[in-house]
């Protein structure tokens, strides 16, 4: 019996063993047989129960400020009075609950991926090379950060790069880097020009590449993001006055 969190993953997993228990279970319902597996998995009456504390679990997420909701996991921002921002923000939800099971976080909202950034240009100024090329790839972090998000809130987060392979995409275009930092990130990571357009960061939703997307593309990505933000962020709070 589970007494874990609930997630989305666990609702669409009990649906699913609902629709292929019918051949098993071929006198029962298919809400019997969500109800019966919903109970002897979660120790739950129904499924009807174990969907109430997956919704309470994702409203327990959400700050209210008047009229105005926040969710700190998916960082959305609604209008709890509406039907259809509250409709909204579920599936919002339900994209990031499902892409951090695979991917092992969520990507950051606005506030930190701007404190993040401003860290990184604070970086690419510094006077030692090691000190520059790290600011340079915190900047191209926070438009990762950004661009992720948006894919995952777009429901294709399956379609966009790790961040290794992003940062070779997104070289081309990052004319916001010195030369020389760049040229030096390009030998690193490589450099794929023309999928990126000009002038943006996202990657394209029509995006027809062959990505990788490889076991060891995801390890690396998630310890140099995980270093990265880390400094960062340690950074950025170093320089708030006591």
């Amino acid at each position: 019996m589970k007494i874990s969190t609930i997630t989305w993953a666990d609702l669409a997993r009990v649906k699913k063993a609902a629709k292929a228990a019918k051949a098993a279970f071929p006198d029962l319902t298919y809400m019997q047989r969500l109800d019966a597996i919903a109970a002897a998995e979660y120790g739950v009456r129904h499924f009807h129960e174990l969907q109430k504390r997956y919704d309470a679990q994702a409203v327990s997420h959400v700050d209210v400020d008047g009229g105005a909701h926040h969710c700190r996991f998916c960082s959305y921002t609604f209008d709890g009075a509406l039907p259809a921002d509250i409709k909204a923000h579920g599936e919002r939800h339900k994209h990031f609950e499902e892409a951090q099971a695979v991917l092992g976080f969520v990507p950051m909202p606005y506030k930190e991926r701007e404190q993040i950034k401003r860290t990184g240009y604070e970086w690419m100024h510094s006077s030692d090379p090691g000190t520059q090329r790290r600011g340079a790839l915190v900047v191209l972090l926070s438009h990762f950060e950004r661009s992720m998000g948006r894919a995952v809130d777009g429901g294709r987060w399956h379609k966009h790069p790790y961040l290794t392979e992003y940062l070779a995409y997104a070289l081309p275009g990052a004319a916001f880097i010195p030369e020389s930092i760049r040229q030096r990130l390009a030998k690193e990571f490589g450099e794929q020009s023309g999928v990126i357009a000009a002038g943006t960061t996202d990657w394209p939703s029509q995006a027809t590449v062959n990505l990788s997307r490889s076991a060891s593309d995801a390890v690396a990505s998630t310890r140099l993001r995980e270093n990265l933000s880390q400094e960062a962020k340690a950074a950025a709070e170093a320089s708030i006055p006591g």
